[in-house]
């Protein structure tokens, strides 16, 4: 064959991946799955293509992951407490969802499992910490699968590979009383009120349905790699503590991730540990979780640590997404639509 034809041939192949792009993106943009702000956790419609994963973050590091007819809820801590920003589901209007992933078990990652698992049917997995506060629920100890790190699922097109992670320790890396300086100058700059005694109770029923154990630091914080079937990866952990064996371990299974979810919170100090998170996964986009908060002043900009992943990784894309935004990826072509 000469090199005309060869390259006759390359310009082909590629004139047909790039038109089999365009198509996977047109197609997402039409697809009402991509357009709804409905979870379809709570009832929206579900992604027509098979080869069509949507993600959307549903507050804090909840988010919901919506394939093939599956639905998977990362984390479930949905009634936050008073004056909260509504994330637009309840956790009684979640009535459908395969399985439950816990990223460990402290009340503001999983105060709502028990009642959605009731509710969905759906198996709830994490470590073992969170099968304590589920029973206390009034979970069926068979509807929990606990998980220590290195255990491989199977679903439909979906595998998932749980490892350890650790707590985040930025209390550690701050001076002593700084974080709880920080808290006090939010709170005068807020212009709130002190909550009142129904709202203090509100808030310790919601802490009371999650674990205070001191081993969740070290033994209790899970990592889930999803890898769909055209060999898509998505990353979900909800803590950023230091980078631990269990992690280095499936970031060399994969050249990189294509989505992560990764948690930032603590202003400043949280900077860093997130930036390890990517420079471990190399994520080409990601999903940041954890800095909401009431009002605006306890909010924190996402702009800061966008910033830091784009100089520690340039061809990382950090998403800045309101609650229950469907964002779409072909996992194929890796195409993305973000909904309105």
């Amino acid at each position: 064959m000469g090199r005309l034809s060869a390259l006759t041939i390359v310009l082909a192949a590629l004139a047909t991946s790039q038109a089999a792009a365009q198509g996977a993106k047109a197609a997402m943009q039409q697809d009402p799955a991509c357009q709804s702000l409905m979870p379809v956790s709570a009832g929206g419609p579900a992604p027509k293509d098979p080869e069509t994963v949507v993600v959307r973050w549903l507050g804090w590091t909840n988010y919901e992951v919506a394939y093939r007819g599956d639905v998977f809820l990362l984390d479930a801590y949905y009634d936050r407490g008073p004056r909260m920003h509504a994330v637009g589901v309840a956790p009684a209007d979640i009535r459908k969802a395969s399985a439950i992933f816990i990223g460990h078990a402290h009340f503001d990652h999983m105060s709502d499992a028990a009642a959605v698992a009731k509710q969905t049917g759906a198996t709830v997995i994490g470590a073992s910490f969170a099968g304590d506060v589920l029973a206390h629920g009034g979970v069926p100890a068979k509807q929990f699968k606990a998980v220590k790190g290195g255990e491989v699922m199977s679903f439909p097109g979906v595998t998932v590979e749980a490892a350890l992670g650790h707590h985040n320790v930025i209390a550690t890396t701050v001076p002593q009383g700084f974080l709880e300086k920080q808290a006090a100058a939010l709170d005068a700059a807020s212009l709130q009120q002190p909550l009142t005694d129904a709202e203090k109770g509100q808030l310790e029923a919601i802490r009371a349905r999650g674990s205070r154990d001191p081993k969740i630091a070290t033994d209790g914080v899970i990592n889930y790699l999803f890898t769909f079937g055209n060999g898509f990866h998505l990353l979900f952990a909800d803590s950023p503590g230091p980078i631990t064996a269990g992690q280095r371990a499936i970031a060399q299974k994969v050249t990189a991730v294509d989505v992560a979810m990764l948690p930032y919170f603590s202003f400043e100090a949280g900077i860093p540990p997130l930036v390890d998170l990517v420079k471990t996964f190399k994520p080409s986009t990601v999903f940041l979780g954890h800095h909401d908060a009431e009002g605006t002043m306890k909010w924190a900009s996402n702009y800061p640590p966008a910033l830091a992943i784009r100089d520690a990784s340039p061809k990382t894309r950090t998403m800045d997404v309101i609650y229950r935004t469907p964002v779409c990826f072909n996992t194929a072509s890796r195409e993305m639509v973000i909904g309105w």
